[in-house]
């Protein structure tokens, strides 16, 4: 009983050993060596960018601001590090690898319903498998610790590889070697990270379909607060101004319209409590056209010019008033 008691502990050992290691290789490999085709990765392996501003929050970012039209108009150097379906917690997770390798002066950070309220915002509002080579170091694992299940949190500290056992569609030795055997550039580096949407017809909604939460209340949920003023806390600390905008809703489609004014009052109050500028969407005259929406919570590429040129008169005025 003894002897099996030994074998069984020196079997469990040399399993997490080889679970350690295994975890340390695909970690190294993959934290030097990502594929920059998905936008999270595009973003978490720049180095080097020195810009005026960079745009961030979910695809109503990274679909409806046309930065390099934006960078025309206001004749400023700009990158687009918006990813789909991201709250919070993302977002932050995301700045702070950028800015590990990267320099920006100013950060336009989008606010709305969703991101204040995302568990029902979005499907899966922290992209956990995107960050797993850096799920050991201590500000991404806290957000780890925050954002998925705490049995989930304790398997990946305690067996390392069975994080990437998890997602391995995401991390495939053969496929990397086969991408950086034939590294082809990604269309994001000739679009300072933006992705328009050129579907131009709108897409009939349910009531169902459209904002999640169908009753007339407002519900911020804690940890998107905690998570918006952690991005708040980052750029204070390293001196970069943060912009707040509300990118455009189709507000027929809203069926709980006292919503969206109950959050608008809220983000008004909280712009104001934190002394930073807001741009609200609301004020575009004629933006209100189902011709200029994807959906109701997405400009088509008409929908997106005429927002970014309305974005980019208002942060000339922001600057004129410095």
């Amino acid at each position: 009983m003894k002897l099996l008691a030994l074998r069984s502990l020196l079997f469990v050992l040399i399993a997490y050993a080889i679970s350690v290691c295994l975890s340390w290789g695909y970690t190294a490999l993959f934290t030097r060596y990502k594929s920059n085709q998905s936008k999270r990765n595009w973003t978490l392996v720049r180095k080097g960018d020195t810009m005026d501003y960079a745009t961030i929050g979910s695809s109503r970012v990274f679909h409806m601001i046309d930065v390099p039209l934006l960078n025309t108009l206001i004749e400023k150097k700009g990158m687009n590090i918006g990813t789909s379906g991201s709250s919070f917690s993302d977002n932050y997770a995301l700045l702070v690898k950028y800015l590990e390798h990267n320099q920006i002066k100013s950060l336009i950070l989008n606010v709305d319903e969703m991101g204040f309220h995302s568990s029902t915002g979005y499907h899966y509002h922290f992209a956990d498998y995107e960050y797993m080579p850096y799920f050991f170091e201590d500000t991404i694992r806290q957000v780890f610790k925050d954002n998925v299940p705490q049995w989930k949190y304790y398997l990946w500290t305690m067996v390392p590889i069975s994080r990437y056992i998890e997602f391995n569609e995401y991390y495939q030795i053969d496929s990397l070697i086969l991408l950086h055997a034939n590294k082809r550039i990604c269309k994001l580096d000739t679009t300072a990270g933006t992705e328009l949407l050129y579907n131009m017809r709108y897409k009939n909604f349910l009531h169902t379909d459209t904002l999640p939460v169908v009753c007339d209340t407002l519900k911020i949920e804690p940890r998107d607060e905690v998570y918006f003023n952690k991005i708040l806390s980052l750029c204070r600390a390293k001196n970069i101004t943060v912009i707040l905008v509300t990118t455009p809703l189709y507000s027929k489609g809203i069926y709980a319209p006292s919503n969206r004014l109950k959050f608008q009052s809220y983000i008004e109050q909280l712009a104001k409590k934190e002394k930073l500028p807001y741009i609200n969407f609301y004020e575009v005259k004629g933006l209100q056209n189902i011709h200029y929406f994807r959906d109701m919570t997405h400009t088509n590429i008409q929908g997106t010019r005429l927002y970014t040129r309305y974005l980019a008169a208002k942060l000339k005025d922001l600057e004129d008033k410095k």
